[in-house]
């Protein structure tokens, strides 16, 4: 696990930030939240049908693995 955070970003949708696991914040729509060593946010969106990738703005992240798909029917 890396000690950097990351600017995970969620293609096609925009998504409501709900809390951190590390710190207080208000709620706010976003396409990518930053998320800290040892975090976990959670955040939830209304999901449209296909093929959705996500994946750490970082290019050395996603070289390396930091990127996935999921699949909304």
């Amino acid at each position: 696990m890396s000690m950097m955070a990351h600017p995970m970003h969620l293609h096609g949708h925009i998504f409501r930030v709900l809390s951190s696991s590390k710190k207080k914040m208000p709620q706010y729509l976003a396409d990518t939240v930053i998320v800290e060593p040892n975090e976990t946010v959670d955040f939830a969106f209304k999901a449209t049908s296909g093929n959705w990738v996500f994946h750490c703005h970082i290019l050395e992240h996603m070289d390396t693995g930091l990127m996935g798909c999921f699949r909304v029917t």
